[in-house]
């Protein structure tokens, strides 16, 4: 992902179903959402239906990280970038 993302200002990345990688190896991937912290977003669609999961995967990635910025930003403001959305309201 690393090859896209440094090849391609645009592309975005998501945390989607990572949480077992993240387990298995903490620093690589802690080194990577530091680096990529403003082109990578919370994802969820693999948990669809089961709101339980996104929880769960929202506070590991909170403990995780332990950057409450990058936490933010990984969770809400890229969403907003991402999306042209300016995020004066937050």
């Amino acid at each position: 992902m690393s090859l896209l993302l440094d090849t391609y200002p645009n592309c975005y990345t998501d945390l989607s179903s990572l949480t077992p990688a993240m387990e298995r190896d903490p620093d690589t991937y802690r080194r990577f959402l530091i680096e990529y912290q403003d082109r990578v977003l919370f994802g969820s669609d693999a948990l669809i239906g089961q709101p339980e999961h996104v929880q769960s995967t929202l506070e590991f990635i909170h403990r995780f990280l332990e950057d409450e910025a990058i936490f933010h930003k990984l969770t809400y403001k890229n969403y907003l970038k991402f999306h042209g959305i300016s995020g004066e309201t937050e």
